[in-house]
């Protein structure tokens, strides 16, 4: 789980010949090396793995243990060793770390000829890349995190193909619900859970993340109404995306109930108590179908302890009739309003029918603290007004698509206003968060923009305004990158890193697309060059996508089901946080039936505020999440879109 964050001298140009004698590539590190001291530390270069679109910014770092006085030579070759250009960079955008001293970008825009390269600086040489179009570049990239997604399934509906799944948590089929649970400030369970209705049918979904199998209707429905977005927006592209989409939605369509008036945003117990007589799911490491032939009788193994896991208790939101909290209400209603988009007839107007009820039941006076999961700080929200504005703006798109009558939809045209007014009010100062699981501000303006431009009404907000909030979010992250070498947007070590960057690289394609300027279009590919590859640690945090990257992701999935050499079966498409800070590391412990799984040697490349390791038990690293593989899935396919960057 992921605490929400809110949030570096000179050497002669013949010292640069000594790379010929330096290089190490970083795939071929040997985890048991000494790290050479700085006087001797390898050059390394980091480039975007996957490629670049022959219109879009593009450059590469090298680091090196100090300055070079009169700047640095580099190449890039193409396939057959040639030359195609050249360039010498005197740009040292910043120290690294006592190891690496200076860091260097490298820009090669001027190259936009389709093929296969490599950068190249003294004898140090990069991982190939592609120069290509976007849809040759990322459209697989799409296909692939659509794949995790089918990996994550649960209940009887699975692809056996993929990581040989089985049906699982069918006990869900028939749940009971229970009253909100309180925990310590240990996350420890304090009591008993006390059951109050059922049973409910809450089968289905997807898991949360690679280290457990809880469901929580927060994040799922954040990530479901992102790929159904990609999924309206590119129509047959990919063929496997809107069904998947859709399974994620026929599990939320199970989360309310409009008759009883009552939410639920939670299946599974995520930790017991510290006595263990109630134990939770991060108590055992197996795959999911184990978890109905669990024997939970007395003097059994495990025992009643585990009731709780194979009998997986259901959380309401709220008590069947009550206000619930807005977070929830806008996400779900956003979702619902997006189904109908997708669909025709009586399947479309039940669908507005869901999003417009559970809108209603919003609570947004007196709101104080969010309901996000139990225990909360497993995703400890604070930001709602996003939620609303997109609940508002799906529901108002949603009448378009279903050819409402003007008044209702200039009605839910203008709540959509009021929304996007309160959120803009929150402001954007420096320091603060962009677009990812905890703020949806950018993608609900877009929506936004899109449903005024198509609605032939007076806008209920000025369009200017909108776009000049989205640049303000973009401007957030050119702040933050300030502080960091390969310029990332957020808070390196204490933010999710990796979706954080997904998220600036959406948001500019959104500003531009609303008649923004290419003003941050450096910035933000270097977001997505971030998350494929040009970090420090040279490694992608997307699975299967670039040369190197994860091959021992938290998973119990891909650790049981799967390989552990990162080839052959892995869990495809899967996006992991990448790195984190240093004291997240100390104390991680095995499980009981995890399987040993470390790959290279990445330590060498940390500094005081991130580090990064290929390891199961290195969850703060390797941990697969949704929220996170959704953002990637929405990024992937702006950049694969004909005619992006090209």
């Amino acid at each position: 789980m992921r605490p929400h964050p809110l949030r570096r001298t000179g050497i002669t140009l013949a010292a640069l010949t000594a790379l010929a004698t330096l290089t190490v590539p970083a795939a071929a590190r040997a985890a048991t090396a000494a790290p050479p001291s700085p006087a001797t530390a390898a050059p390394e270069i980091r480039v975007n793995q996957v490629g670049y679109q022959p219109g879009a910014p593009k450059a590469a770092y090298v680091m090196l243990p100090a300055r070079v006085a009169s700047g640095v030579p580099f190449t890039v070759t193409d396939a057959h060793g040639t030359v195609v250009y050249r360039g010498t960079s005197h740009n040292d955008v910043g120290r690294w770390s006592s190891r690496y001293q200076a860091v260097y970008l490298l820009s090669f825009s001027g190259l936009r000829q389709c093929g296969t390269y490599r950068v190249r600086a003294g004898s140090a040489v990069s991982p190939a890349f592609a120069i290509a179009s976007g849809t040759a570049l990322y459209g697989q990239l799409v296909n692939n995190a659509v794949r995790y997604f089918t990996s994550e399934r649960d209940g009887p509906d699975v692809e056996s193909p993929v990581l040989s799944r089985k049906p699982a948590n069918l006990t869900d089929e028939r749940a009971y619900v229970y009253s909100a649970p309180r925990y310590d400030s240990d996350d420890n369970l304090i009591g008993a859970l006390k059951r109050v209705s059922g049973p409910v049918n809450v089968a289905g979904g997807w898991f949360d993340a690679g280290g457990g199998y809880e469901k929580f209707g927060y994040t799922a429905s954040y990530t479901d109404a992102l790929m159904l977005i990609a999924a309206r927006d590119n129509p047959g592209a990919y063929p496997t995306l809107r069904p998947e989409a859709e399974f994620g939605l026929q599990w939320i369509t199970k989360l309310w109930n409009p008759a009883q008036r009552v939410l639920y945003m939670q299946v599974g117990i995520g930790n017991g108590n510290a006595s263990n007589t109630i134990q939770g799911d991060y108590n055992f490491w197996f795959l999911p179908q184990r978890e109905d032939l669990l024997d939970v009788a007395k003097g059994a193994d495990p025992g009643p302890s585990a009731y709780y896991v194979k009998n997986r208790p259901v959380f309401e939101a709220a008590a069947p009739g009550k206000k619930v909290s807005p977070d929830l209400a806008g996400r779900y209603a956003a979702d619902f309003a997006l189904g109908a988009q997708l669909s025709r007839g009586a399947s479309a107007r039940h669908l507005e029918g869901l999003a417009r009820s559970v809108y209603a039941d919003a609570k947004t006076t007196d709101v104080g603290p969010i309901l996000t999961a139990y225990p909360d700080d497993y995703y400890p929200g604070t930001e709602w007004k996003s939620d609303m504005l997109w609940g508002a703006t799906e529901i108002a798109l949603a009448d378009e698509a279903l050819k409402a009558p003007r008044p209702v939809l200039r009605s839910d045209l203008a709540v959509a206003g009021r929304w996007a007014r309160a959120y803009i009010a929150q402001g954007h100062p420096a320091g603060s968060d962009t677009l990812n699981l905890y703020d949806n501000g950018a993608v609900a303006e877009a929506e936004l923009l899109r449903a005024m431009r198509a609605s032939g009404i007076p806008d209920a907000i000025g369009p200017k305004l909108l776009v000049s909030d989205l640049g303000a979010q973009l401007r957030v992250g050119e702040q933050w990158a300030k502080g960091d070498p390969f310029a990332l947007g957020t808070d390196l070590g204490p933010a999710d890193a990796a979706p954080h960057a997904f998220g600036l690289y959406v948001t500019d394609e959104l500003y531009r697309q609303a008649g923004g300027s290419a003003q941050y279009q450096a910035f933000a590919q270097q977001q997505l060059n971030f998350a494929l590859g040009a970090n420090a640690w040279g490694s992608s945090f997307v699975i299967g996508a670039g040369t190197v990257y994860p091959h021992c992701p938290q998973s119990e999935i891909a650790n049981l089901a799967g390989s552990l050499t990162g080839h052959g079966s892995i869990q495809l498409g899967a996006v992991t946080d990448g790195p984190s800070s240093p004291g997240n590391f100390v104390g991680l412990g095995t499980v009981t039936g995890m399987r040993a799984c470390s790959a290279g040697s990445f330590s060498a490349d940390n500094n005081s505020s991130a580090a990064y390791e290929d390891n199961v038990l290195s969850w703060p690293s390797v941990e697969p999440a949704d929220d996170y593989t959704a953002i990637s899935l929405l990024a992937f396919s702006l950049a694969a879109a004909p005619g992006a960057a090209s």
